[in-house]
């Protein structure tokens, strides 16, 4: 588990709510618990957001992923939330949403790649074996379109 997830978890779970507003939520890590400015907070929802972790409902925002499940260690607080690569992101949304260890996901993408005699983006390759395990990935598979196209335009 991540520090994202922790960090989503833990405003739900302190408010006893599997739904929030999202001002609440912003305030919830800023204010509540200090752990961010408000701008960094509203990039915590994006990033969130971007790694489908959460689900957006008009102004509301509530877990993609089982509350019940996550377990922050105690006295947890989220270290410098970075930008992660889209490799990072679809991986963890494939070990979330079906529970698999990190090690076997990675082997069966590397695997699939192999299959694919490399002639894929080693992110399609994590894409495709998403979509095997039946994995959400739409917002995830426009974002490596858009990239794949500016990489070919840019060569």
């Amino acid at each position: 588990m991540t520090d994202l997830l922790y960090t989503v978890s833990v405003p739900f779970k302190r408010k006893g709510k599997d739904v929030l507003k999202e001002t609440e939520f912003v305030l919830a890590l800023s204010i509540d618990l200090n752990w961010f400015s408000p701008e960094q907070a509203k990039n915590v929802v994006r990033e969130a957001e971007r790694a489908g972790l959460i689900k957006r409902e008009g102004d509301l925002i509530r877990p993609a992923f089982d509350l019940s499940s996550v377990v922050p260690p105690q006295g947890f607080k989220p270290g410098i939330l970075e930008e992660r690569s889209l490799f990072d992101r679809i991986i963890e949304r494939i070990t979330i949403e079906t529970g698999m260890d990190k090690r076997k996901v990675v082997a069966q993408i590397n695997k699939n790649h192999d299959e694919l005699s490399k002639l894929v983006e080693i992110e399609v390759s994590a894409i495709l074996v998403a979509l095997e395990h039946g994995v959400a990935m739409d917002n995830l598979i426009e974002e490596e379109y858009k990239a794949l196209v500016n990489s070919s335009s840019s060569s």
